[in-house]
């Protein structure tokens, strides 16, 4: 069986390498050969300098086109195509469309509430013209793959072959890089959050919260993938900050050398749609959490059994409190984690559900074609 997938990022955007690039090997132990074909390239995410990053959108426009054209020119060469979100930003669905009636079998997935970015826009012209993009794209599609109930409620106003597939962490690495691992016995305690740039305003949230704990405690707040253009050295110094870089490769590590992993979220639509991974990666490491009680968040997190949500300065501060001063609990709530994620959030699991969506719908697709025929 041969798939193509149009995902927005390649292989180093978060989104499109954990719920399509890490298939690739159990979608062909299953003889289902996946050839991806991502929108934005690599150089793009590479790039700061907007007239650069201006050139590489334009790319990706007329790039995704042509092989668009060609799909739907040339004769049927995959059994099904999977999109990520979208075939192109900010257009409208009218190569969604056209696949839908050249026969192409689609399947789209959603780990983030997209639609919002057109149907609150603060651009009048584009709520009015893109508003109902996403649903239109839902509607035509085979079947809709979501992340979490915030998702899934909107997507079955559209669909109801929608399927929640949570975003999962390829637990044998985490298991094998953590069997390596030894934790720096003067190490002080760490409280960690890993994210990008776009999330860093959630931490910003919180930063009352973090300077109170950090002017009792000694402590330290390790900030992987954070944008530190957003706190000044002299906030940094207050709250204990250490800004730490973002990479694929110390990623598991830099967790690692967490003693708790925090979710702040502002809770607002967007975030009601984002489906907790941070938490997902800190309980593949054995740590307790803490969090917003934001959409998914509230769903992962059983407050004061793998870790506590917060939402106001004095709940973070106490929550912060709670895990310092109690060594025991720190380890309970983390193994609890742990067995959660390999029960709950396997990417094993997932696999097997995500081939037989993929084998039902493809057999679906082809029993329709036969009766039409």
């Amino acid at each position: 069986m041969k798939l193509l997938s149009f995902t927005k990022y390649s292989y180093e955007g978060p989104s499109s390498r954990y719920r399509f690039y890490n298939y690739v090997n159990c979608f062909a132990k299953e003889n289902i050969s996946l050839h991806i074909e991502p929108f934005f390239s690599s150089a793009y995410l590479k790039k700061n300098n907007i007239g650069k990053k201006t050139f590489y959108v334009l790319t990706a426009y007329l790039q995704r086109m042509f092989k668009l054209i060609i799909l739907l020119s040339m004769p049927k060469q995959y059994d099904l195509v999977l999109i990520e979100y979208e075939l192109f930003p900010y257009f409208p669905a009218v190569f969604e469309k056209l696949l839908h009636l050249r026969g192409i079998r689609y399947i789209v997935d959603y780990d983030d509430a997209i639609f919002h970015k057109y149907d609150q826009h603060e651009n009048v012209v584009v709520r009015w013209f893109l508003k109902e993009k996403i649903g239109q794209i839902m509607h035509d599609a085979e079947a809709v793959v979501v992340c979490n109930p915030y998702l899934e409620m909107y997507a079955k106003q559209y669909n109801n072959d929608t399927f929640r597939l949570p975003t999962v962490v390829l637990l044998d690495k985490y298991k094998t890089i953590m069997d390596k691992y030894k934790r720096d016995d003067a190490q002080v305690f760490t409280i960690g959050w890993i994210g990008s740039k776009s999330t860093s305003a959630y931490v910003v949230e919180i930063l009352p919260a973090m300077e109170k704990f950090a002017s009792k405690h000694e402590v330290q707040f390790n900030l992987v993938g954070f944008d530190d253009s957003l706190v000044n050295d002299e906030m940094r110094k207050r709250c204990h900050i250490n800004m730490v870089p973002w990479s694929e490769e110390s990623e598991v590590e830099g967790i690692l050398t967490f003693d708790v992993g925090i979710m702040p979220l502002k809770d607002d639509a967007w975030a009601r749609g984002k489906c907790g991974f941070k938490l997902v990666q800190y309980m593949s490491c054995k740590k307790p959490v803490i969090a917003s009680p934001v959409g998914m968040n509230s769903s992962l997190v059983i407050d004061g059994k793998n870790g506590f949500l917060a939402e106001t300065v004095d709940e973070w501060v106490s929550a912060f409190e709670r895990v310092y001063l109690d060594e025991q609990l720190r380890v309970k709530m983390g193994d609890t984690n742990f067995q959660k994620v390999e029960r709950e959030f396997n990417h094993q699991i997932n696999c097997k559900k995500y081939v037989g969506l993929i084998r039902e719908t493809v057999k679906k697709s082809k029993s329709s074609t036969d009766y039409a025929d």
